[in-house]
């Protein structure tokens, strides 16, 4: 009969293949040989079934259509009628119905597996996924959830099914979630990456990260939401413990004693704390992110400190311990004890610097008056020391003067009265007048020996040092011609005023300058330099008498004597402020000259050094007095 069929109403658009049983069926491979397979179920029913349950657990795509008599015997299929395609009423069959009902039928079964295959590959989708997805209806209670979801909550599938967040989470975290679907229900709006704290009722919780939309049918109504939410505990976990370390940082670095800041390879402040800040003369962080030393200093100090950072930046090492004078604009002193490594990123490569500066300036002003203190008492101790000596010198002298200067006087008297009593001869004449030139040196040694060890008062006034020295050198000149000696003055214009004693320093370029005539015996040339300046360094040596006496930023006047004799040795020159030192004949000098000098500039608070010239023969004295300041 169907054979039949197909012949007369379409004999070339299909073929029909007879299989008589399962056995035969079973040894064809059905996508490939056929598209439908009509099956007539009128004969025996077991039959029948073994041959729909074969082909329905094949999932081939090949139509399978049940030929019956009638409604009846159909309802002794209704078990699997649900695998049918199609079904054929044979008492009811007119001509042209088979071919199109067989043509119907493999349409729907190649769309059904198209579906089947489409909604494979979502569940191979949505299982593979290491996030859970979940679908609700509107009333929030799951439909459909993928296998991850399952695992993350330990659950099985039909156990979520059905059941709602209050079901699996604590109500804290439950009414939140449903209060968002309804919200979505409601607007239609998309929830994106929202941070939840799924809290379960055991006391434990998780942190995901969530997003849902609504959920619509064919029609675009809303049915329900799907979602998904991935695990981000761990996550949490770690920016958690970043966040604390960060805040601990912060706050280490907020209230740390010393300064702390960081550079970028340019030299632009990315991190600095209140104190730093105040280093640098700002009133708060604000002011200095994003700057450079060159906002806050001179040029040549910001100049200084920047490619002393960039050195260490290129070098890649480190410098511990530098202690670092800076003068503040307000002209105030800051010591800072200074740490700097260079900052390097993941890779080890250096992308900036980190410092920490502790300020020491308090140390620094403890240490200078500690020094000052002990050099007064080093001081007093040789004040006292030649004290006693001048007090000794004193009594010897006020000795010499009772027991000699009497004697001398007689001696002087009658000496001179005999040159003037007896014309001859010549030879008796001249031991007359060796006797008085003895005893005038006699007088001059004794008048030294009480002016060196007799109290000195001195009475200070501001005078301009080039004035006293052109004077000084008026009245001198007879003694420079006699000599042969040229003087070369170099005495700045823009000296600045000293407070001194006048007579008393006279008497210092006096002694200085018949000295310089002493040395140059043969004729010379004696140079008098002056100038002033400002004290940049405490110098090499933090114990010498240059920063004894002066502090950094202290106005100078310096006036230098240069000779041009043949200079001293090491020992004259270690030896030459001594009392009664000399390099002079017995009879030439007391060697008392240098050493009153020396007193005076002393009670002028100020320095003497003597040194050989380093550019040619000659020696140079070398003076330096305080400025006078407006106080003064």
């Amino acid at each position: 009969m169907l054979r039949a069929h197909l012949e007369r109403d379409n004999a070339d658009r299909y073929d029909l293949l007879q299989i008589q049983s399962l056995e035969e069926l079973r040894c064809l491979n059905l996508s490939k040989v056929c598209n439908v397979i009509l099956l007539d179920m009128r004969a025996t029913r077991e039959h029948s079934l073994a041959i729909i349950r074969y082909v329905s657990k094949l999932q081939v795509n090949v139509a399978l259509i049940a030929l019956c008599h009638n409604h009846e015997q159909l309802q002794h299929y209704k078990d699997v009628i649900q695998h049918l395609d199609d079904y054929i009423l044979a008492e009811h069959l007119v001509d042209g119905e088979l071919p199109i009902r067989i043509t119907h039928a493999i349409r729907r079964r190649h769309k059904e597996q198209a579906l089947l295959q489409e909604k494979a590959r979502l569940q191979s989708l949505l299982d593979a996924i290491p996030d859970a997805i979940f679908f609700k209806d509107r009333n929030s209670r799951f439909t459909k959830v993928n296998r991850r979801m399952e695992t993350i909550y330990g659950q099985c599938y039909e156990s979520i099914i059905g059941k709602t967040d209050f079901d699996l989470f604590a109500k804290e975290h439950a009414q939140e979630a449903f209060n968002d679907e309804q919200e979505i229900l409601r607007t239609g709006e998309p929830l994106i990456g929202k941070l939840e704290k799924e809290t379960f009722e055991d006391g434990h919780f998780n942190w995901v990260n969530t997003t849902k939309v609504a959920l619509r049918d064919e029609q675009q109504s809303i049915i329900g939401t799907m979602g998904i939410s991935r695990d981000i505990t761990e996550l949490k976990k770690a920016q958690d413990t970043l966040a604390q370390e960060r805040s601990m940082l912060k706050t280490i670095i907020e209230h740390a004693l010393a300064g702390i800041f960081v550079k970028d390879l340019a030299g632009h402040y990315l991190v600095v704390n209140r104190r730093h800040a105040k280093y640098l003369g700002a009133q708060s962080e604000v002011e200095v992110i994003g700057k450079t030393l060159y906002d806050f200093f001179e040029q040549q100090e910001a100049k200084r400190i920047s490619s002393m950072d960039a050195q260490i930046m290129a070098s890649e090492h480190g410098i511990e311990n530098m202690v670092d004078y800076r003068q503040r604009t307000d002209g105030t002193e800051l010591w800072l004890l200074t740490n700097k490594v260079p900052l390097r990123d993941d890779s080890g490569h250096c992308i900036g610097l980190v410092g920490i500066s502790l300020d020491i300036t308090q140390q620094k002003l403890a240490e200078r008056k500690l020094k000052t203190t002990i050099q007064t008492l080093e001081a007093t101790k040789l004040q006292l020391i030649e004290a006693e000596k001048l007090k000794t010198v004193g009594r010897l002298a006020a000795g010499v003067a009772h027991e000699v200067k009497n004697p001398l006087s007689v001696v002087s008297l009658g000496a001179e009265y005999l040159e003037h009593q007896i014309d001859g001869p010549e030879e008796m004449l001249q031991i007359i007048r060796d006797m008085r030139a003895a005893v005038q040196k006699a007088n001059q040694v004794i008048f030294e020996l009480l002016d060196y060890s007799s109290p000195h008062k001195i009475d200070m006034e501001p005078a301009n040092i080039n004035e006293i020295i052109l004077r000084v050198l008026g009245l001198m000149r007879h003694n420079f011609n006699e000599a042969c000696i040229k003087v070369q003055e170099v005495l700045s214009d823009e000296i600045e005023p000293v407070r001194l004693d006048a007579s008393k320093m006279e008497q210092v370029f006096i002694n200085l300058f018949l000295n310089a005539i002493s040395v140059m015996q043969k004729g010379g040339e004696l140079t008098i330099r002056t100038n002033s300046m400002q004290v940049k360094s405490a110098g090499s040596n933090v114990s010498s008498a240059m920063t004894e006496l002066f502090r950094i930023g202290d106005r100078v006047v310096v006036i230098e004597v240069l000779d041009t004799g043949q200079g001293l040795n090491k020992d004259a020159l270690s030896k030459a402020f001594e009392p009664f030192y000399s390099t002079k004949a017995t009879n030439e000098g007391t060697g008392l000259g240098l050493s009153v000098t020396r007193s005076i500039i002393e009670m002028h608070h100020g320095m003497i050094t003597l040194q050989n010239r380093k550019e040619k023969p000659g020696a140079c004295v070398r003076i330096v007095l305080p400025a006078a300041t407006d106080n003064d």
